[in-house]
């Protein structure tokens, strides 16, 4: 039987073991957390710290490896690149490519260099440089490099603020660099991809929203607003970059804002994106993304991955999340909303600490909306709607 390595195990990670499982692969997880999800729900767990370049070369070797498979994590994005052009396996792209896409400051840089519409950044490698420009009465949003889900994000608008968001970002730093950047002020969108020599073939858009933490994603609706407008002007921007870098076959996501018309490349990933936010973007748009993103990974032909359909009905997931630290007791859906869930998965059971309710996610809600009447009826209560139970 072939095998595949998935580089993590989270529970985000499991639509992907499963659809690898599914494809004819077994399955071997790895990472130094023995408590990850995703290992019950592989074949095999072979623990291994892959910050190690060299050692898990030698382990996929070991293991006799066919491919691989980056998950959610974009540090795994670079390992899983790293690997690729080490053991001659095909399905991700070179290890420079990896680090523009999936590092901020290597992305702005590429992105002003070959004209992308993403915010003018600046970029630092130590505080005393980043402190040196000082500020101006303008919103700045200060970010890590390295980290995603909103890990050390800031939005500043005077030099007090901007001093201690310069020193957060560096301390959640693994790489010691610092993203700075205009905020624009509007509305956060995601855009999946789907490229076969450097075109689009297929794709989905989604809202995303924020509610416990405005730096981290917990909730998306697809198709997204103005989605037919968005992609008029995206997708030709999507194929610049996969030309001028000439990306491999498979999955291009990014994050957009939407600002009085105008659309804004905030940042882009070759990995599947957290949530499970591709199980909305498959019932939206026809595609089952996890099993093409496997494919991809593999290095397999993948021409023959639909065309996207015109989605019949909105969907949208919503991570459970609390608003403060204590005892999770488990969640509570409103009666009015019970009509629109599709499915429900708990991570977590009754008496599970809560000590950073800022990130923690108990569960993911999968649901849909008739229309768009329905939509903002519902989505800006979701979080009152679907709730933690905390003592």
């Amino acid at each position: 039987m072939k095998k595949l390595l998935m580089l993590s195990a989270s529970v985000f990670e499991i639509p992907l073991i499963q659809a690898a499982q599914e494809q004819g692969y077994y399955v071997i997880t790895t990472g130094n957390n023995a408590a990850a999800p995703g290992h019950k729900a592989s074949d095999e767990y072979a623990p291994f710290d892959y910050s190690d370049y060299e050692g898990i070369v030698r382990l996929a070797e070991k293991l006799k490896i066919e491919a691989i498979s980056q998950g959610c994590s974009d540090n795994c994005a670079l390992v899983a690149a790293y690997m690729g052009e080490r053991l001659g396996l095909g399905g991700h792209d070179t290890y420079e490519n990896a680090q523009i896409i999936h590092r901020k400051d290597r992305f702005k840089q590429f992105a002003r260099e070959v004209g992308i519409k993403s915010p003018a950044a600046h970029y630092y490698e130590s505080v005393e440089e980043a402190l040196g420009q000082g500020i101006k009465d303008v919103s700045l949003i200060v970010k890590p490099s390295d980290q995603a889900g909103g890990k050390g994000v800031s939005t500043v608008c005077d030099s007090e603020a901007y001093q201690k968001a310069v020193m957060r970002a560096f301390t959640m730093s693994r790489d010691g660099r610092i993203v700075v950047e205009p905020y624009i002020k509007g509305t956060l969108h995601s855009l999946s991809t789907f490229i076969i020599d450097q075109r689009v073939v297929a794709y989905a858009t989604l809202n995303d929203y924020s509610y416990v933490n405005k730096y981290l994603t917990n909730t998306g609706v697809s198709p997204a607003d103005n989605w037919e407008i968005a992609i008029k002007w995206l997708l030709p921007e999507v194929e610049k970059v996969a030309r001028k870098l000439r990306l491999v076959d498979g999955l291009l996501h990014l994050q957009y804002i939407e600002c009085q018309g105008e659309f804004w490349i905030i940042e882009m990933m070759r990995r599947m994106p957290g949530n499970n936010c591709t199980t909305a973007a498959s019932r939206a748009s026809g595609i089952d993304w996890r099993d093409w993103i496997i494919r991809a990974e593999a290095g397999e032909d993948c021409r023959g991955i639909p065309v996207p359909k015109i989605p019949d009905k909105i969907y949208g997931y919503h991570a459970i999340m609390s608003n403060r630290n204590g005892i999770y007791q488990g969640y509570h859906v409103a009666d009015e909303f019970k009509k629109n869930i599709i499915d429900i998965m708990e991570y977590d059971d009754s008496g599970t600490v809560i000590d950073d309710y800022m990130y923690q996610k108990f569960g993911l809600i999968q649901f849909y909306f008739h229309n768009a009447e329905e939509k903002e009826r519902y989505i800006r209560r979701i979080d009152e709607l679907i709730n933690c139970k905390v003592n």
